[in-house]
């Protein structure tokens, strides 16, 4: 079963604001369950990857920052999750349960013209036309 690239960005999408924010100050700006489950994220990529995607997270580390390192290391990840299917399955699963413990809001649109909105909280306002 092919991986599915929203896997990795959403991987990297998780980790790169936690070492941006250098860990202890992230939670200030991430909330205190996503900064968990960036740690968590961040623990088990630093076990698990190896070769140029261990190097492309080791490169955001350096320079969590720059556009060209979340590029890397998305594409050096994906390609790792096609080559190990469990590693895959593990990520996944992750990725699944740090988002049910933050109170994910998942959307599905499909169609010709289709459009959707999304809000948490009180006081909003969506106007779709």
């Amino acid at each position: 079963m092919p991986v599915e690239p929203v896997t990795a960005a959403a991987a990297v999408a998780l980790v790169a604001p936690y070492l941006a924010k250098a860990g202890e100050s992230a939670a200030e700006k991430l909330g205190e369950t996503s900064v968990e489950a960036a740690s968590k994220l961040l623990t088990w990529m630093r076990s698990k990857l190896t070769g140029r995607a261990r190097e492309a997270l080791v490169d955001l580390e350096k320079a969590p920052a720059s556009e060209d390192n979340r590029a890397d290391l998305r594409k050096q990840l994906l390609k790792a999750l096609e080559v190990d299917p469990a590693l895959a399955g593990e990520l996944q699963a992750m990725l699944r349960s740090e988002a049910m413990e933050a109170g994910a809001m998942i959307q599905n649109v499909s169609g010709a013209g289709a459009k959707a909105a999304q809000v948490r909280g009180t006081g909003n306002r969506t106007i779709i036309r």
